[in-house]
């Protein structure tokens, strides 16, 4: 059985001392491994990096066995952000997300394609780029069905001034909306309900302790999954 597929690299495990087991990201086959030999190759290290788009061909017996991959350099994203730590660490937190939440070999062209373009933004000149990073984790929680609800308020109904979400709903609320229970609220950033909004760091910091809470209270801990290392990382750099 063969197949040939565009995909994301999402990161690799030495297997033996010739081979890696190798788990990319596949437009038509979802998330998917498979083992590549030549490691001891640095034109083969280059391109298997977290976040590089490639082309691979996988061979096996049996669809349910590991296989083998065949791999090709599309676009080394990685490379291009070598000396931007906060970059490289986005790369690896997406990266790893989808990992640990898209179910294996089933396609998701949405988060496929989305992922595609935020890494694109990571590698980019856009300064923008961690903003759309949030708004990406966002999207992924709704398609992996623990979505939040930010187009009114659950407690008013009211489409504007959105300030905060429930923790226990994931619902936005408005200040009035909140009143003496305002503390027990997570901060909901204006940059998230209306894209224009300006921000500063205390913003993404918001922005990424809201993402983290719902990831971890919707999916990773009711699955007894490790939230990433990378994904803390990234907020720490934004909490300085």
């Amino acid at each position: 059985m063969r197949w040939e597929s565009e995909g994301i690299v999402l990161g690799f495990n030495l297997h033996n001392e010739k081979s890696y087991i190798l788990e990319v990201f596949t437009k038509e086959h979802g998330r998917h491994k498979g083992l590549i030999r030549g490691i001891h190759s640095k034109n083969l290290r280059s391109i298997i990096e977290p976040g590089n788009e490639v082309k691979v061909l996988w061979s096996g017996r049996l669809e349910t066995h590991l296989g083998n991959f065949t791999i090709e350099p599309i676009k080394a994203w990685s490379s291009l952000i070598l000396n931007q730590k906060d970059k490289l660490i986005a790369l690896s937190s997406l990266c790893s997300l989808v990992s640990l939440a898209m179910a294996e070999k089933q396609p998701n062209d949405l988060i496929y394609y989305n992922s595609r373009e935020m890494i694109k933004k990571i590698s980019s000149n856009d300064t923008d780029w961690i903003k759309e990073y949030i708004n990406w984790e966002l999207e992924l929680l709704s398609e992996i069905g623990y979505g939040i609800d930010l187009s009114k308020c659950a407690v008013t109904s009211r489409r504007d001034e959105l300030i905060y979400v429930s923790p226990t709903s994931g619902r936005a609320v408005t200040l009035e909306g909140a009143g003496s229970y305002k503390d027990r609220l997570i901060k909901l950033p204006k940059f998230i309900v209306s894209k224009d909004s300006e921000c500063d760091n205390n913003d993404i910091s918001n922005g990424l302790e809201l993402t983290e809470y719902f990831l971890r209270k919707r999916f990773f801990e009711p699955n007894n999954l490790n939230f990433p290392q990378s994904r803390n990382r990234l907020k720490e750099i934004f909490n300085k």
